[in-house]
């Protein structure tokens, strides 16, 4: 049943084998000409003081490349929509199921070796796309160092979302029973589950940490957190003033608006309770001053929650579980349902 599983998907797979293929050909022939521009471009920019310049022109580089790997989380779409909607769904639309269960081998047996040939594939493939991906891209990230921005598309996680993509459109597919309909709920079912550990589940793989800065003319402003690592991944940041009064329409950083009655207003905080003098007279520093003060009148403090760098790869596991046992109850459902109908 495995070899006849395997004959039924050959196709797909020589065509994911050569997409991959191709694109080792463009990684290894780009990778070190990225690495050596690394080498002699950014290293060393501060003793030179061109990093601005620098850094600007190298994150510029191989656009393409760069592009295809920001939306690399399509590729487990492709394997949801393309593997795993049509594994049952197709053999429903054509009648062949008929063919297939009135064999020596049971239903159960068949639907096993379609997950089993299609699953592996769906891991090697994100497998070898991931380990591709992330190495050609190393020095562009150690560059930018956000890597939770990266998060999606780096590592180990991109496997779990292929795989879970995968069986979903086969789960989807027992159930409808149409191939085009399949897709569409395979799509807009796999967008959920993302969405869903996004947004509610993976912030949540770890307590997040909290820290209180004072919000004052001479911080850094909003999700800067002092001297926080900058690839930590700020959860929420909210201001608020001694009296816990939340502001949150405090933009990001200090506006003045002058008033017909010749008071000055804080946007996002309230009317301050001195006067600030216009710029009109030339008068920088008292102007300073006076909105410093009108600043620090409303005590303000800045509350962050964060997830800090060291529990990146924590989380990837934790993630790359979740849609693992995901996958496995998807399977366990389609073939359940399978011998139940």
């Amino acid at each position: 049943m495995i070899w006849f599983a395997w004959r039924q998907f050959r196709v797909q797979a020589l065509i994911a084998l050569t997409l991959l293929v191709a694109l080792a050909i463009a990684f290894l022939v780009t990778g070190p000409r990225l690495v050596h521009t690394y080498n002699t471009t950014i290293v060393g920019c501060t003793a030179r003081g061109d990093c601005n310049g620098s850094v600007s022109i190298f994150l510029s580089a191989y656009p393409f490349l760069q592009n295809l790997l920001t939306e690399s989380w399509l590729l487990a779409v492709l394997v949801g929509i393309f593997w795993g909607a049509p594994a049952v769904a197709r053999e429903f639309d054509t009648g062949t199921y008929r063919l297939a269960w009135t064999q020596s081998a049971s239903r159960t047996q068949w639907l096993t070796a379609k997950i089993a040939i299609g699953g592996v594939a769906s891991v090697v493939t994100a497998g070898l796309f991931t380990l591709m991906a992330t190495w050609w891209s190393s020095p562009l990230d150690r560059v930018r160092d956000q890597p939770f921005s990266l998060f999606d598309t780096r590592d180990i996680v991109p496997i779990g979302y292929a795989l879970c993509a995968f069986t979903l459109g086969v789960g989807v597919g027992a159930v409808v029973r149409r191939t085009i309909s399949t897709m569409a709920v395979t799509i807009a079912g796999f967008a959920a589950v993302r969405g869903l550990f996004n947004f509610s589940i993976r912030p949540h793989f770890a307590a997040a940490m909290h820290t209180v800065f004072a919000f004052t003319p001479a911080g850094n402003g909003f999700g800067l957190g002092g001297n926080l690592n900058p690839g930590n991944w700020m959860i929420s940041t909210k201001v608020e003033s001694a009296a816990g009064k939340v502001f949150p329409n405090l933009s990001r950083g200090f506006d003045f608006q002058s008033n017909a009655n010749g008071s000055t207003t804080l946007v996002g905080a309230g009317i301050c309770p001195n006067k600030i003098p216009s710029l009109s007279g030339g008068n920088r520093t008292g102007m300073s001053n006076a909105a410093k003060q009108c600043i620090n009148s409303f005590h303000l403090h800045e509350l962050i929650s964060y997830q800090p760098i060291s529990r990146y790869w924590s989380f990837q596991w934790y993630e790359l579980v979740s849609y693992a046992v995901l996958s496995l109850i998807l399977g366990t459902f389609s073939v359940w349902w399978i011998r139940r109908r």
